[in-house]
This record gives C-alpha cells, structure tokens and sequence, in this order.
C-alpha cells in the first residue's frame, strides 16, 4: 500500500482516538436530521495510474500507452533508502464542504463541493537524471442519502465530478516536457458508512465508483532550442477507473 496513504490514514485514526475521549455527556450522541453546515477531509486511494494513457516519447517523438509513470526519492529523509509513488486517479486527498437537509423520519440528505487530488513529486526512474512531477485534480459535487441509527449512519449517493486533469511534468538539464490530459466530466456512485464520536465529529467510509472519458491531451517538449508542441494521434478515446475506498473526518458547526 501507498506509504502516502497509510501515514495519512495512521493521522485520521489517531485523530479519532483522541476526539473520543472527549467528554460530550451534556447531549446524547447520535445522528440526528437536522440542519447542519460541515467540512470534510478524506484520504483515499483507487482507480488506474496512467497505464490506459498515450505518452510522449522523448526519444522517438511518438505515444505509447501501458507505461506507468512513476518517481523515487528519499523516504523520511534517509538518502539511502527510497519510496517509489505513483499517481492514481481514484486518490488521494479530497478537500469538501457542505449542507445536511434534513428529510423525514431518521432521513437526510447532504450535498458537498469538493477538491479532489493527487500529487507526486520525485526522480524519474528512466535513467535521464531529471525530475518528475504528477498531479491529478477533479472539483467534486456529492449528493448522499442517509438512514441516521444512533451513532451510526447508511449512505448511498452520487458524485459528479467536473474537468478531471492530469498535468505531467518532467525536467531535466538539457529537456523540459508539459503533458496536460483533459477528461470528460463523469457521474458514479457512492456508498458510505460514518460513526459519529462526538455530537460535531464523526468519521467514515466511503466507496466510490467512477470512470472517466479521456477526450484530448496537449505536449510541450523543449529540447535545446527546440520547442515542440504534439497532440495524441490515433485512438485517443480510453476509459480511465477512477474507483476508490477512503475514509474520511467530518467537522459539523
């Protein structure tokens, strides 16, 4: 598993442990529909790297699909030994903030805007000596249906997410190449579980099933005093997994 996403996932758990303890006897603890404003931060991995994707060749100028781009560098600091990450489209942090309206009964609904992204930033593997970076970005817009049940509650929805991107960058001493891949916006599914600690905070669960339509890339490759500029050619139509599991701490005030 991404050492990215366990230490990110050891801080929520941890974060949940403390929050526990926390003494909130004034008010019984339970889900309740009611109207609430809330923040979330969630940690969450999935989906396919950019193997399903046309890459630039530096050397011949051409695309090729079902390579992984991937960078190495330090881990923790320790130079002699290294961590290799690789940028995943269902991953990795997600930013949101939104309402619960309540419905009927033990019912509610929330709706959330959300940034979703992840980044990585290290040296390429391919022997050029140079420097990698991806980054995988979405805008979110979540809407779940929940059964509340005390301390827990049931949740199934949909996301839509809208201008999945992917930029690639890589630099050396003698090259500097831009790729930017431009997705169609999608609609999936969620399911998801939360269990509240205390009457603001809960923590949770959530899975998510997605895919996107790749539509179109740009390439900007300068060698020397050479700038070339490329577009995928071919079948530049693939479908890219963007399914996850996460879990995540939401904050309601």
């Amino acid at each position: 598993m991404n050492i990215k996403l366990v230490s990110t996932i050891l801080l929520l758990l941890i974060s949940f442990q403390v929050a526990a303890r926390q003494n909130d006897s004034a008010r019984e603890i339970a889900f309740k529909p009611e109207w609430n404003m809330f923040m979330e931060v969630a940690v969450q991995s999935g989906g396919d790297g950019t193997e399903p994707l046309p890459l630039y060749n530096r050397a011949d100028g051409q695309f090729y699909s079902g390579i992984p781009i991937r960078v190495v560098g330090p881990w923790a600091g320790i130079d002699n030994q290294t961590w290799e990450d690789e940028a995943k489209a269902g991953g990795f942090l997600k930013f949101a903030a939104g309402v619960e309206i309540p419905l009927f009964d033990q019912f509610s609904l929330s709706t959330a805007f959300g940034y979703q992204f992840d980044d990585i930033e290290g040296d390429l593997t391919d022997g050029s000596n140079g420097s990698g970076f991806v980054s995988m970005s979405r805008r979110t817009i979540d809407f779940i249906g929940f059964y509340n049940y005390g301390r827990h509650r049931f949740g199934l929805g949909g996301t839509y997410h809208y201008q999945p991107q992917i930029v690639h960058k890589e630099s050396s001493a003698g090259f500097s190449l831009t790729s930017r891949y431009n997705f169609d916006d999608a609609i999936g599914a969620v399911l998801q579980y939360d269990y509240l600690v205390t009457q603001n905070l809960s923590f949770g669960l959530r899975l998510t099933e997605i895919a996107y339509d790749f539509s179109d890339l740009s390439v900007r490759y300068n060698v020397g005093n050479v700038s070339i500029d490329a577009n995928c050619t071919g079948n530049c139509k693939e479908l890219v997994s963007a399914n996850s599991f996460g879990a995540h701490v939401t904050y309601r005030f």
